[in-house]
């Protein structure tokens, strides 16, 4: 990304490289582990979440968004409208438990030309406030719409609504003002409030909500250990205090560059756009967590971490499996920021082990790791079974 201007030297804007617009969204279902996202049937969910709502027997959590339905004629209306509309997209909130659906909400505004959607008509019954479901509702909204290859996310509300406005920040959406006057609702002035998340930002916020979600973030009573707040410092405290931090979609040239000297590095061939595609990727999808440092705006190195499971231990745990710095930075400590970065957010996602393999013939690496406390493993043996390429 680079300034572009114009032949005044005004400046114009920052290229967005490769731009070619977010896929529209689907019908599809989104799985989670405390509920799942299913589009809105009325046949399929009406009942159900009728009956959950409806356990809000005075009808104060329909004050800002529509009016109650009253009877049988008005859900029907309600619903239908739901089933059938595509923009807003409407999913029903199943848990996961039950198979009742217990709550709604919609994809709206949809702009796959511009990279926005927003998130909206939020209805969570009783059964759902204040839930571990229905954060992680949220989250799947998020990730399922980044993954399509949306640039800025969007949450709206009634700047009157108190929960509304408190909900947006927890969920890692930056506040950036009041549109006043922007609507007459049912004969009612409404300002509404504007919040985003963008892609480059969704990173962190993935690894915090993740982090939040875990089922050891829990005690058995489904009491939360740690706020999604404090998951989120933590998270920034392990990877800020080294000058190290997570990598965005705005490090994507520079990064897809030092991934591509790490693949040379192995004996690879340049191949900056598979690199390219490959970095992107990861970073959209969010299948592994990458570390860089970077020191006047500049990128020097990265490491990166791929979930995987401990089995006896019966716990998670991470492949640190690239780890590479620039030749121009080597010897002023970046790896070693990067693996003491990379330890201290494993210690804060509380992952059982970090596992790494490198060369025999890499003697640096093996000296750094093991001043570290890296031990070399000397139990077991390594196997790959290459596979043919299709």
């Amino acid at each position: 990304m680079s300034m572009q201007y114009d032949q005044y030297d005004r400046p114009l804007g920052v290229t967005v490289d490769n731009w070619q617009g977010a896929t529209p969204p689907q019908r599809i279902t989104l799985q989670g582990r405390y509920c799942r996202m299913e589009p809105f049937s009325q046949a399929q969910h009406g009942a159900g979440l009728r009956a959950a709502l409806e356990l809000d027997v005075e009808g104060r959590d329909w004050a800002y968004l529509m009016p109650r339905p009253q009877n049988d004629a008005d859900w029907s209306s309600w619903f239908g409208m739901m089933e059938d509309s595509r923009d807003p997209l409407f999913f029903a909130i199943v848990d996961q438990a039950s198979g009742q659906a217990i709550g709604s909400c919609s994809y709206l505004r949809i702009d796959p030309a511009g990279g926005v959607i927003e998130v909206g008509w939020l209805r969570f019954s009783p059964l759902l406030q204040r839930t571990a479901a229905a954060t992680e509702a949220m989250y799947l909204l998020m990730r399922q719409a980044f993954d399509w290859g949306y640039r800025r996310y969007e949450w709206k509300c009634n700047a009157l609504n108190t929960p509304s406005m408190r909900a947006a920040p927890r969920l890692g959406f930056t506040y950036e003002g009041i549109f006043r006057q922007a609507r007459v609702n049912w004969g009612l002035n409404r300002d509404t409030a504007w919040f985003s998340l963008l892609d480059s930002e969704w990173p962190a916020n993935r690894a915090a909500m993740e982090a939040w979600l875990d089922a050891a973030n829990f005690d058995a009573e489904g009491r939360q250990r740690r706020s999604l707040d404090e998951c989120r410092r933590a998270l920034a405290a392990a990877t800020g205090q080294h000058g190290v931090r997570l990598a965005t979609l705005a490090d994507l040239p520079q990064l897809a560059e030092l991934f591509d000297g790490y693949r040379q590095f192995y004996g690879r061939h340049d191949d900056a756009a598979t690199s390219h595609d490959f970095i992107r990727q990861r970073l959209v999808q969010g299948d592994s967590t990458i570390l860089v440092y970077e020191q006047d705006g500049a990128l020097q190195g990265f490491t990166q971490l791929y979930p995987l499971y401990t089995s006896v231990a019966a716990a998670p745990a991470c492949l640190l499996n690239d780890l590479f710095v620039a030749p121009t930075a080597r010897r002023g400590g970046v790896g070693r920021k990067l693996l003491a970065a990379a330890g201290e957010l494993a210690l804060a996602r509380g992952l059982a082990r970090l596992e790494l393999a490198t060369a025999h013939d890499n003697l640096t690496a093996q000296a750094l790791y093991e001043s570290m406390g890296w031990q070399r493993e000397t139990q077991f043996y390594r196997y790959r079974l290459p596979l043919p390429q299709r």
